[in-house]
Formats: structure tokens, C-alpha cells, sequence
């Protein structure tokens, strides 16, 4: 297996080599010989390495064989490799050499351009030969059997019979009858090969096409193949590795200590050799000791100095001759000596000691490296010390220093790797393991270039040599190839070392993976710039788009135009089929303007249904009418949503730069004024700006801020338009209109204003106070004409969103005036109850719970299904007018209302119609079953005072066949 990995290995690394080179060098036998040769001796005679070109033909080996030209297009794994049925390593099935006739199988894999293209195969000839002789070595009896077969059926090797079983066919055997059922296991049967019966067990190796089988005649076969064997033999070989190399490392260790040793004993000696050849000459032996490059001292056995040379003085700046008969502590410090006393009682007692110490003095803090001497006498008896020190200080310090660095080398963040001169790996960091996946041992004795994916050309990696050999640096990003062929991006730094003569001999490689950080800050980027669902640029970008736009507009003197872009209906489609089809709505809203825009024009969406067109650099006006058009069209053409068919249009305000405005910011109002204009124009059309629609805009402005002070200036009123039974004539009911009392413009209807408090937020403010005033006035009724009487408030659907009205707080408020809150009517629209979110649902309970009752306004002219009439628990529905509306002259028009109020009271909910002003339809409803009546009919909206007068005159019934005639 580790063998089939190493080879894969060389053939990867070749492959990636390749992929990099320029053209016509990956195509050139010379090249590719060369590329082989580099590496041959790191090639065992167990297998070699072939190139063969897109034709099947050899161009380039590592062995001597004369392979080049030889035909090898027929062989199997060149067919799978070219037909692309294989992408990664192939195995092929066993066979003999065609040049060197040898018992070979192969492995290989695809050679491709950078670009893809097929060059050829690079093919591993493994001897078969040398499988054979491990397993015949491995044989622990005479009867065991050992084979390797591929899974095509073909032995590969076996011990015994190695040359009979070679390329023999055992597809059709018991052993491939049992691999269908299990990738491992035992069976008994007799050998196809030499015709005994055994025992054998096998196993399918992982993610290879190879088999072991191992044969036994006993059931020593099934312990051999057993995990206990398996992991066994491998662990007592690892410990007897293990034991060698500790072994090894100790006397390495051992012997650099004496190695030091006997370098000072060898200059002892040497010193006594010379002290007595030249006992007769004091200055002979004076000027050796003070030439040598260490300190040399003799303490006699009371530790006083009786010799010392030049070093020892100059290092303790003292004068000749004056450190003798001073006692050891005296010269070298109370501290030095501490640390050396240990040492000179060895020494004293006869022991040669080396040890290192740090020294104190005047010039600064240094180390010395000494050594003890023993001077024995004839007696046996120490006399004296022989003392040896050697300034180490600067070696000290360049440990430290190589210590330091090697601390960060191997414990570096960023992967490092140290190459030679022309880019051979040296050496790595365990962070660039980590990186890459290779271990040292693995890409040591590689080219660098052989790391990248080949997402980058030649002309990229010759210029990075360039600066290298030029500057001495290169900085960049480089793609990079793991080992298990995944591609990551890493921020590379390369830095030459530089020898004395200044020439660069290293190179240092720093890199750190950024392929998530690059990957996270392009997502970041785009999530901040462009849309999520729809993928055009954002408000954001759109802004930095349009000001771009502006200058170049400014830089060629074009004019430039802003579509603003609103959807017409979107909000029944996402309120009907829900808000995933409306999501699908936009994407292909947005598919369609990017189709009816040049190229160079941005689309945007800068939020819900709005989108903008940014037409630049205009040098035919025509093109924007044209674009305004398409657009028209492509927003107005059907849209096929599933099982659905959805019709929309859009209304168009379009601004011209610079005609209409200066500023990024006054463009976009303008565009919006005139899409508003389209759109109060009858939509499905487009509308440039003029600047008449800034008077409205601004007309609007001024009224959102006046109505701020509406409430304040108490100048709003409430207004009651009685609801009769219709059974009776009774007024049972009133329904509260707001109304505000202008200080300069007179009264206002609702129609005119509500619009404006939704979209201030000054709704929920002039809610809750309506609430209030009609809830007393339904008190002050009840006190005064009927304990039953019933008053109904209309609530905007901004009331129930986030934010909204406290209906908690209205249920205080009829608590605190003692009014049931039954009294009180909510209508609300279709529109509210088809948002169904979870919030308007809740608050929507919570009222049905509290007692409050729920009528649902302008009934049967939206998309509300009886489903909500259920869910929601409505208590009344109010008819629209358009539903019923001359409904009296259809000959069916009766049989269609008794069909609704039918409905409906089998529902358990009550019709209002609304906007009666004709007793025929009031007949006509009336006999349908209809429950309650209101409108011009029988009263104008009156004021509280009002309306009691009329409670009052009529004594709470209303002869209602009189009043329509009146």
C-alpha cells in the first residue's frame, strides 16, 4: 500500500510539473527527459517512470530502456485514461514489459494542459518480481500461500509458483464468487495454480483494485489474516526501529561530550608535553599560553592563582602578575564563584569537569565555557588545577538566536519553506504540512512550482522569478494544490538569503491559507452591494453607481437618465399566492429589465417592487422612450409561475442628468415624483419629470407635518353614520368616520389624509383616539336609548402590525368606563387578513378573546376566501355597494344575495350592507335575509350630538319604507 502511494506520489508530482509548463515545453521529449533525469536517482529499481504522448507513444523515461517511439496505445490504462473513464490513479492488470520483458504492473495517471487537454499518461512500471520475493519471505510454513491479484482476475504476484501464477486468470474462482458478498473473508477450496487444497482468507485493499488472498492447509491461514497479526508484526518492527534509532541518538549525544572532552584532555597533555620539553625555557612556554584564544590558569589546591596568561588578565582587566596569590573567589565574583564551587570539588577530588558559566565583568556579562583540569602528582595527590576557559558568548548567543528561530519556524502560523537557489525545497515547517498535507520527507528534493494548481499561466510565474532574482522578493496570491488535489489560495512571500559575498543561495517562502478569508470577504462584498433574491446591485451600490454615472456623464458632456421602476399588483400576487411566488415574481421582473437594458445601463432593485434603470452617457434621447417601452412590455407580458398566470404592469418615472437636477440625491426624488405621477395617472405607463410634481410632493410633505399637530389642536372630529336592522327600522349600529377640520383647507375626509398618517406612522396615534371617542359615545348612547347599541371603528392594517396600536390599552380604557367590550365593533380590510402573518393573527385572537367583536369591510370585492371567514371568527361581513348595485334589475339578483347571507348565517355571521341609497336594493336585501342597512338611504354621517337627537326623535325605530321615498 505505501508503496503504490509513493509511486502515485512522483506521478502527481509529475503531472502538476507538467500541467505548468509553457506549451511547447510540455510536449518536448527533451524537456521531459530532462524533467525524469532531475530526479532519477530518487527512482529504485523496483519501478520507473514513462511518459507517453496524446498518441500512446513513449517519449521520455527514467530508466535506460529504449522505450522512446514504442507503441503502447493498446495497453488498458491508456485507453481509460484517454477516454476520460478514470480521472485519478489507475492500476492496470499485470503483464509482461514490451521493451524490457519483465513481470510488470502498472500504475498511472492522466498528463493535461492547463486548459484540460489531454497530452498523454504518465505510467509507473512496478516489478512484480520484487512482490513475490517479500511474499516468499513472509511464508511462515512450507503449505502458506501469499498472493496479490487485481481485480480483473489476473494474479499480479504469489510465493510459491510465482512464474506459472503470473497473469493467471482467477475471475472465475470461488475467490471472486466471495468478493461479490463481502470485501473480506475465508472459504476452502483447491488452488487453481498448484492443485492443493488450503484454507484461504482475503481482503480487497481500500479505494484499489487489489486483492490479498493467504492460503494455509490449517486454520493458521484465518490467524494470519487476522488484525492481531496485522498489527503485530508491523508494531514489533516500529519498536525495533524505535530502539535503534534511540540508541544511535545517545551515542551521537555521548559522543560530542567526549569529543569536547578529549579536545581538552588532548591540550592538557599537550600542555604537559610541552611543559616539560621546555622546562628550560619559562618564556617559550609563557608565549604559547598567552597566544593561545582561551584563558589558561593554574589554582593551586587553596584555590589561589599561581599561573596566569595574557586572556585571563585582559579578561578581567587586571595587570600582569597582579591576580597571583588572590584566591579564585576574589577575582571572579561571590556569584561566579557559587555557581563554579560545585565544579572545583570534583576537580580537586580528581574528576576532569567541564561545565558553562556566566561571568560578570567591567566590560558587561559574558559566558565561559570551562574545564578542570586535575594535576595529579607522582603520589597520586592533586596538586593544583589546570583551568580552561573559552569565551563563548557570541556562540551562546547564536544558539539562542537559532533556538528563537527554530522556536518560530516550527510553531508558525504561516507555512515556511526554505529553497535552494533555483527553487529545490530544502526544507519545511509543520504549519506548511498542515497547509499543503505533504510531510518534509514528502516534497524535500521537489521543485517548489510543482505546490501550484496551474490556475495561473507561465507568464505569471516568469515574472515572479524575475523579481526574485532581480529584488530579491516577490509578494502576491498563488494558487496552490493540496495533496489531496483540492485547490486553495494563499498569500505567498518570497525573501532571498544572501551569503557573504552578497549572493543569494536561499530562498524563504512565508504563506498562510486565505482561501476562506477571500471567500468570506467576496460573500461580505456582495451582501453588502447586491440584492440576495434577485442578485442586482443593492440601494447601496446603486448609489455609488449613480454618482459613477454622474461624472462620466460630466467627463463626455452626455446626458443621463434615472428610470424609477414600481410594480403594479405585486402586493395582491404576494398577498394571494403567497410570498414565495412573489419572490419568484422579482427574479423574473429583474430577468426581464436586464433583457429590455443595453449592457452598459445598471438594473437595481432598491427594495420591495422597486426597481431603477441607470442610463448612461446618452447619445440618442430616443433610447430612453425606447427602453420605457420595453420595459412596458416585458412587465405587462405574462408571468408563468408554476400552475399560475400572473398579470402585472409598472409605472415609470424617468429624470433626466443634468437637466433636471445636480445631486445623486434630488435625481432619485425626481424619479420618484414622476413614477407617482404614472402611477395617479392610471398606471402601466411612464411619466418624465416636471417640475410641477415637486409643488405636489411638497404639498403632501406639508400636510404629513400639519397632521402632526391635528391631535394636539384638537382638530379632528368624529362623525356617526347610523346602521339599521332592517327587520325592524331600528338604528342598532354606528359606524365612527373620522374626519379633520383643517384650519385653512376646511374639512377633510379620510381619503384625503390616511394615506399620509400610514405612511408617518401618525396612524396608530389618531386610531387610538378615535377608538376613545367612539367608545363614549357608545356608553352615552347605551345610557340614553339602548343598552344593546353598538359602535364600529375602522382600523388601518398598520393598526395590527409591529409597533401598532395597544389593544391591550383599549380594553383598559372600556374597563375604566365601564362599557362591555361588545359595545365595540373593529372593521378591518380584506387586505389585513391576507397578509396572515403571525402578529396580525395574534392580535386578531386576542380581540376575539376580549370579547370584541370583528367585521371584515368591503366584502366581495377582494380574494377572501371562506377559509379566513373561518379562521378569524368574524362576527359581521359588510357588503361593498358595487356587489349589489342595481343587483335588483338581474333576474337572479335575489337568489344571489339569499346565497351569501345564507353563507354566511350558517357561519354565524351577520351582513351589513353598506352604501345603500335605494329602496329597491334595500328590498331587495332585506328579502335576501340581509341583517343590517347603511348609507345615504337612511342618514348622512351625523355628530354624536346628532345622531342622539335622531335616536331620540324616532324613539329608536326609523319607518324606513318613509325614509327611502323621503
Amino acid at each position: 500500500m505505501y508503496a503504490i502511494q509513493f509511486v502515485d506520489l512522483s506521478l502527481i508530482g509529475y503531472a502538476n510539473a507538467i500541467k505548468v509548463l509553457p506549451p511547447e515545453q510540455s510536449r518536448s521529449p527533451e524537456t521531459l527527459n530532462a524533467m525524469l533525469s532531475s530526479h532519477g536517482s530518487s527512482f529504485t529499481h523496483d519501478f520507473w517512470i514513462t511518459i507517453l504522448d496524446a498518441r500512446g507513444k513513449a517519449v521520455a523515461t527514467s530508466t535506460d530502456l529504449a522505450v522512446a517511439g514504442t507503441d503502447y496505445s493498446d495497453r488498458d490504462y491508456f485507453q481509460a485514461h484517454k477516454n476520460g473513464v478514470i480521472q485519478g490513479l489507475f492500476i492496470g492488470g499485470p503483464g509482461l514489459g514490451r521493451v524490457s520483458g519483465q513481470k510488470l504492473f502498472f500504475l498511472s495517471r492522466r498528463i493535461e494542459s492547463a486548459n484540460g487537454e489531454f497530452l498523454g499518461v504518465i505510467v509507473a512500471p512496478l516489478d512484480a518480481t520484487r512482490f513475490a520475493t517479500v511474499f516468499e519471505n513472509s511464508r511462515i510454513a512450507q503449505d502458506v500461500s501469499i498472493a496479490l491479484v487485481h481485480k480483473n482476475g489476473r494474479v499480479i504476484a504469489r510465493a510459491p509458483n510465482f512464474d506459472t501464477a503470473f497473469n493467471f486468470d482467477l475471475s472465475k474462482t470461488i475467490l471472486f464468487e466471495s468478493l461479490a458478498k463481502s470485501p473480506s473473508g475465508s472459504y476452502r477450496t483447491v488452488s487453481k495454480i498448484d492443485k492443493l487444497p488450503r484454507i484461504f482468507s482475503y481482503r480487497s485493499m481500500d479505494k484499489l483494485p487489489l486483492v490479498v488472498a493467504v492460503g494455509s492447509s490449517d486454520l493458521d491461514a484465518v490467524w494470519f489474516s487476522g488484525p492481531a497479526f496485522m498489527v503485530g508484526v508491523p508494531g514489533l518492527a516500529l519498536l525495533l526501529v524505535l530502539m535503534v534509532v534511540s540508541g544511535h541518538f545517545a551515542l551521537r549525544s555521548y559522543a560530542k561530550v567526549e569529543e569536547r572532552e578529549a579536545r581538552y584532555r588532548q591540550l592538557y597533555v599537550s600542555s604537559r608535553d610541552t611543559e616539560e620539553k621546555l622546562s628550560a625555557s619559562e618564556q617559550r612556554l609563557r608565549l604559547i599560553a598567552d597566544n593561545l584564544p582561551i584563558v589558561i590558569t593554574y589554582v593551586d589546591r587553596d584555590e589561589r592563582y599561581t599561573f596566569t596568561n595574557q586572556r585571563f588578565e585582559q579578561a578581567f582587566d587586571l595587570l600582569p602578575g597582579t591576580a597571583l596569590g588572590l584566591d579564585v573567589a576574589q577575582v571572579i565574583g561571590r556569584n561566579a564563584y557559587a555557581l563554579s564551587e560545585p565544579y572545583l570539588r570534583k576537580a580537586l577530588a580528581g574528576e576532569i569537569v567541564s561545565f558553562e558559566r556566566p561571568l560578570t565583568t567591567r566590560a558587561g556579562e559574558r559566558w565561559d565555557a570551562i574545564t578542570y583540569v586535575p594535576d595529579v602528582g607522582a603520589d597520586g595527590q592533586v596538586r593544583g588545577l589546570i583551568v580552561m576557559a573559552e569565551n563563548i558568548t557570541e556562540r551562546r548567543a547564536g544558539e539562542e538566536s537559532m533556538k528563537l528561530a527554530a522556536l518560530m519556524y516550527e510553531n508558525s502560523s504561516e507555512g515556511m519553506m526554505v529553497t535552494d537557489f533555483d527553487g529545490l525545497i530544502l526544507s519545511v515547517n509543520p504549519a506548511f504540512s498542515r497547509i499543503s498535507g505533504y510531510s518534509e520527507e514528502e516534497v524535500k528534493g521537489h521543485w517548489a512550482y510543482e505546490l501550484t494548481s496551474g490556475r495561473q499561466d507561465y507568464e505569471f510565474f516568469h515574472k515572479m522569478r524575475h523579481a526574485i532574482i532581480h529584488t530579491g522578493q516577490w509578494e502576491g496570491e498563488v494558487w496552490h494544490q493540496n495533496k489531496h488535489g483540492e485547490h486553495y489560495l494563499v498569500s505567498l512571500r518570497f525573501n532571498a538569503v544572501f551569503d557573504k559575498h552578497g549572493v543569494a543561495y536561499r530562498r524563504v517562502a512565508l504563506f498562510s491559507d486565505i482561501t476562506k478569508k477571500k471567500a468570506n470577504e467576496e460573500l461580505i462584498w456582495k451582501q453588502a452591494n447586491f440584492d440576495a433574491l434577485t442578485g442586482l446591485p443593492n440601494r447601496r451600490m446603486f448609489q455609488e453607481r449613480l454618482r459613477q454615472e454622474m461624472r462620466k456623464s460630466d467627463r463626455a458632456h452626455l446626458p443621463m437618465a434615472l428610470v424609477f421602476i414600481d410594480l403594479d399588483g405585486f402586493k395582491e400576487v404576494n398577498d394571494t399566492l403567497g410570498h414565495d411566488t412573489g419572490d419568484i415574481l422579482l427574479k423574473d421582473v429583474a430577468r426581464r429589465l436586464l433583457q429590455s437594458v443595453r449592457s452598459t445601463d445598471t438594473v437595481a432593485r432598491l427594495g420591495g417592487d422597486e426597481f431603477t434603470v441607470i442610463l448612461g452617457e446618452l447619445r440618442d434621447p430616443a433610447d430612453v422612450l425606447r427602453i420605457a417601452q420595453d420595459i412596458l412590455k416585458a412587465s405587462a407580458t405574462p408571468f408563468q409561475l408554476g400552475n399560475e398566470v400572473v398579470h402585472i404592469s409598472a409605472s415609470i418615472g424617468i429624470t433626466l442628468y443634468p437637466d433636471d437636477a445636480h445631486d445623486a440625491e434630488t435625481l432619485v426624488k425626481n424619479a420618484d415624483q414622476a413614477m407617482y405621477a404614472a402611477k395617479q395617472q392610471g398606471r402601466d405607463r411612464f411619466n418624465y419629470f416636471a417640475p410641477f410634481m415637486q409643488e405636489a410632493s411638497r404639498a403632501r410633505v406639508a400636510l404629513a407635518n400639519e397632521l402632526r399637530d391635528a391631535l394636539c389642536g384638537d382638530q379632528l372630529r368624529v362623525l356617526f353614520q347610523p346602521i339599521v336592522e332592517l327587520d325592524s327600522g331600528r338604528i342598532r349600529k354606528a359606524e365612527a368616520l373620522v374626519r379633520w377640520q383643517h384650519p385653512t383647507r376646511g374639512l377633510l375626509g379620510p381619503a384625503d389624509f390616511i394615506t399620509i398618517a400610514e405612511h408617518t406612522g401618525a396612524i396608530v396615534g389618531i386610531g387610538d383616539w378615535v377608538f376613545r371617542q367612539a367608545a363614549r359615545h357608545a356608553k352615552r348612547m347605551q345610557q340614553l336609548h339602548d343598552p344593546d347599541f353598538q359602535v364600529a371603528v375602522n382600523n388601518s392594517a398598520w393598526q395590527f402590525r409591529e409597533g401598532g396600536s395597544n389593544f391591550g390599552e383599549w380594553l383598559d380604557f372600556l374597563d375604566e368606563i365601564q362599557l362591555h367590550p361588545r359595545s365595540v365593533i373593529i372593521e378591518v380590510k380584506e387586505s389585513l387578513l391576507l397578509e396572515a402573518n403571525h402578529e396580525v393573527g395574534r392580535k386578531l385572537q386576542a380581540l376575539h378573546e376580549a370579547e370584541i367583536q370583528l367585521s371584515l369591510d368591503d366584502f366581495g370585492t377582494g380574494y377572501c376566501s371562506v377559509a379566513f371567514l373561518k379562521r378569524y371568527n368574524l362576527d359581521f361581513l359588510k357588503i361593498d355597494p358595487a356587489f349589489f348595485t342595481n343587483l335588483a334589475d338581474g333576474a337572479d339578483g335575489g337568489a344571489i344575495c339569499a346565497a351569501m347571507v345564507g353563507l354566511a348565517h350558517k357561519m354565524g355571521i351577520q351582513i351589513i350592507a353598506e352604501g345603500l341609497e335605494t329602496a329597491a336594493n334595500m328590498r331587495t336585501l332585506r328579502d335576501a335575509g340581509c341583517d343590517f342597512g347603511q348609507g345615504y338611504l337612511f342618514s348622512r354621517p351625523l355628530s354624536g350630538e346628532e345622531l342622539a337627537s335622531l335616536m331620540g326623535s324616532v324613539d329608536k325605530s326609523m319607518d324606513i319604507h318613509r325614509t327611502a321615498c323621503e
